[in-house]
C-alpha cells in the first residue's frame, strides 16, 4: 500500500512531462505557459507538506493517508475532463493536495508497520518503487499518447487512487491522535508563503535565467526565513519543531539528504540540453543516459537497507556523498564532458544515492518520536524537494537559462564543469558532516530483540 502512494505520486510527474506538447497545442498556449501544468503540482505540495505533517500527528494518521488517494482521484478525474488550461491547474493543485497527504505520511507508516531491524530493507524496497514509477512515467505516457488522448494519463490514475483509499482504510493499523497542543497556523502560512517564493524564483531562473524579479523573489522568500525564526523560537507549539535541530540524528539526516539531493538535480538539469543542441544525441538516447541512475538507484537501494539493518547505518551513509563526489572526478580531470564521464557520473551518483537514501531515510524516521512521525516524515519529503529546488538554481546561475540557444558551446561546457565542481565541494561537505553522524550497530538491536522473544516463549 505504501509503495501504491509512492508510485502513483512518482509517475504523475514523469507521465505528464512528455503530454506537455500536446496540451500546449489543444489549449493554444506557449510551452512557458503550460510548465503550469507541473509547477501547480509542485507547488502545492511543497507548500502543504509541513503543515499536513502536524496535523497528521494531531488526527489520525490512517484517515489522512487514505484520504489522500481519494482526493487525488477526484483531482484526477477533473485533470482528465479539463476544457481549459485554468481548469486544468486547478485540477493538479486538487492532485497536489491529495499527493501531499500520501507524501507526509508515507514514511510514518513504514515506521508503523516495520519494527527497526527491517526498517532499511522496507525503505530499500520503496527506493525501488519511486525508480520504477520514475522510469515508466515517460515511458508509459509516450506509450499512452500514441494510441489515445492525454486525458487517459490522468484517467489511470482514477481507479488506483479509490482503490488504494479503500484498501488504505481496510487494513492499515488503527493510530489516534498522538500531539497534543494547538496548531500554529501563522508559522504554517509563513513558512509555506516563503518556500512558494522561492520556488517561482526558481522557476524563474530556470526559463528565464537571472532576473530581477527572479533575484527579488528569492530575496523576499529568504527574509520571509529569516522573520519566521524568532517568532518561532517564541512558541511551544512551533511549526518548525526543535526535534528537526535538536536531534543529531535528523538534524545530519536532512541536511545530508539537502545537500544530496541538491547535487542529485545540479548534475542533471543541464546535460537533456547538452546532449540534445552540443553533442546531437536522439532523445532516446538522452533518456536512456538519464535512466541509468534510477537504475543504479533502484538496484542498491535494497543492498543500503540491508546492510543497515545488518551492520549500521554509518558506511552507507558515508558512501553516499562520498560517491557522489567521485561521479563528477573524471569529468573535472578530463577537462571535457563526454559520454563516458556522463554514464560514469549518473551511474556512480545512482549507486551512492541507492545507498544513501534507504539508509538515511529509516535513521531519520527511527530517531522520530511516535507522537511526531508525521512531522518529521513530511519534513523529509519537504528536505528532498528543496534541495531539488536549490540543484535546479544553483545549475541555472551558473550555466544560464537553459531555453537560450548554445551561442558558445566551449564556453558552454566550461561553465557545466565548474558547475560540477562546486557539486564536488557540496559533495565533501555533505562527507564531512556525515562523520558527526551517531553510529547504531543494528547487529545489536537484532540480537536484543530476539532474546527478549526467546523469554516471552
Amino acid at each position: 500500500m505504501v509503495n501504491i502512494g509512492t508510485f502513483i505520486s512518482t509517475l504523475d510527474i514523469g507521465i505528464v512531462t512528455v503530454a506537455l506538447p500536446s496540451m500546449a497545442g489543444q489549449f493554444g498556449v506557449p510551452l512557458a505557459q503550460i510548465q503550469w501544468v507541473i509547477t501547480a503540482y509542485l507547488l502545492t505540495m511543497i507548500a502543504l507538506l509541513p503543515i499536513v505533517g502536524k496535523l497528521s500527528d494531531q488526527t489520525n494518521r490512517r484517515k489522512v493517508y487514505s484520504l489522500g488517494f481519494f482526493i487525488f482521484a477526484v483531482g484526477s478525474l477533473l485533470a482528465a475532463f479539463s476544457a481549459s488550461l485554468t481548469q486544468l491547474i486547478i485540477s493538479r493543485c486538487i492532485q497536489g493536495v491529495g499527493a501531499t497527504l500520501i507524501m507526509a505520511n508515507s514514511q510514518a507508516m513504514v515506521r508503523m508497520l516495520f519494527p527497526n531491524q527491517e526498517r532499511g530493507k522496507a525503505l530499500g524496497n520503496n527506493a525501488i518503487v519511486i525508480s520504477i514509477g520514475t522510469l515508466s512515467g515517460p515511458a508509459l505516457g509516450g506509450l499512452l499518447l500514441e494510441f489515445t488522448g492525454w486525458p487517459l494519463l490522468f484517467a489511470i490514475n482514477i481507479p488506483l487512487g479509490i482503490a488504494a483509499a479503500w484498501l488504505g482504510l481496510r487494513y492499515f493499523p488503527r493510530s489516534h491522535a498522538n500531539a497534543r497542543g494547538r496548531m500554529d497556523w501563522v508559522g504554517s502560512v509563513a513558512i509555506s508563503l516563503a518556500i512558494i517564493l522561492l520556488m517561482l524564483a526558481s522557476v524563474q531562473f530556470e526559463q528565464n535565467g537571472v532576473t530581477v524579479e527572479g533575484v527579488t523573489l528569492i530575496m523576499a522568500g529568504l527574509l520571509l526565513c529569516l522573520l519566521l525564526i524568532p517568532y518561532e523560537y517564541r512558541l511551544e507549539h512551533r511549526i518548525i519543531d526543535k526535534i528537526l535541530f535538536t536531534n543529531r540524528t535528523v538534524a545530519i539526516g536532512n541536511l545530508t539528504a539537502f545537500m544530496q539531493h541538491l547535487v542529485q538535480m545540479a548534475t542533471m538539469v543541464p546535460i537533456p540540453f547538452y546532449m540534445q543542441e552540443i553533442m546531437g544525441k536522439s532523445l532516446r538516447e538522452i533518456g536512456f543516459t538519464l535512466a541509468l541512475q534510477a537504475v543504479c538507484m533502484g538496484v542498491m537501494a535494497p543492498l543500503g537497507g540491508w546492510s543497515r539493518d545488518r551492520f549500521g547505518a554509518f558506511v552507507p551513509t558515508l558512501l553516499g556523498p562520498l560517491l557522489s563526489g567521485l561521479s563528477v572526478v573524471y569529468l573535472l580531470m578530463s577537462d571535457s564532458i563526454s559520454m563516458t564521464g556522463l554514464i560514469l557520473q549518473f551511474c556512480l551518483f545512482g549507486v551512492g544515492m541507492g545507498l544513501f537514501q534507504a539508509t538515511n531515510n529509516a535513521e531519520i524516521m527511527t530517531a522520530a518520536p511516535e507522537n511526531k512521525i508525521s512531522l518529521v516524515g513530511s519534513m523529509l519529503a519537504l528536505i528532498r524537494f528543496l534541495g531539488m529546488v536549490a540543484g535546479t538554481t544553483m545549475a541555472v546561475l551558473f550555466v544560464g537559462s537553459l531555453s537560450a540557444s548554445p551561442d558558445n558551446p566551449a564556453l558552454l561546457s566550461a561553465r557545466i564543469l565548474d558547475l560540477y565542481a562546486m557539486c564536488l565541494i557540496v559533495s565533501l561537505l555533505a562527507l564531512a558532516v556525515s562523520f558527526w553522524r551517531p553510529r547504531s550497530n543494528n547487529s545489536k538491536v537484532r540480537g536484543r530483540n530476539k532474546l527478549e522473544r526467546s523469554f516471552k516463549k
